[in-house]
């Protein structure tokens, strides 16, 4: 009690038993929402790693400076580079394709490889 007022009438009733309720609430319903906030964080994480393996281009990269050095060795046929290679360059279109619509910057133009489908029609 303070100036013959009790501590509670300084405050709006509906602050003090919106704040205790959302406190008892939060407890009472920790069993529920315990759960269901770790299972919403796991997901929000499955998601990112998701999103970085679609759109990470490195080990593509990786590969077709492989393919290169192997051509230069001499251990593939002309062939046989220009076969992979287009295998290569359309799984970089996609992973450019999945940056875009996530919204991820992309580098560079557009991925064409000679002598593949806009080749064919001339």
């Amino acid at each position: 009690m303070e100036n013959g007022r009790p501590f509670s009438s300084h405050f709006p009733f509906s602050i003090l038993h919106s704040r205790s309720m959302g406190l008892l609430a939060n407890l009472l319903f920790f069993p529920v929402t315990g759960p269901v906030a770790g299972i919403r964080w796991t997901l929000r994480k499955v998601a990112q790693v998701v999103d970085e393996e679609l759109t990470d281009d490195s080990s593509i990269k990786q590969e077709l400076m492989e393919l290169q050095m192997q051509l230069e060795l001499g251990d593939i046929d002309d062939e046989e580079y220009v076969r992979r290679e287009a295998e290569l360059m359309a799984r970089l279109r996609e992973v450019r394709a999945w940056r875009e619509r996530l919204g991820k910057a992309v580098a560079g133009g557009p991925v064409r490889v000679a002598g593949g489908e806009d080749d064919e029609g001339s």
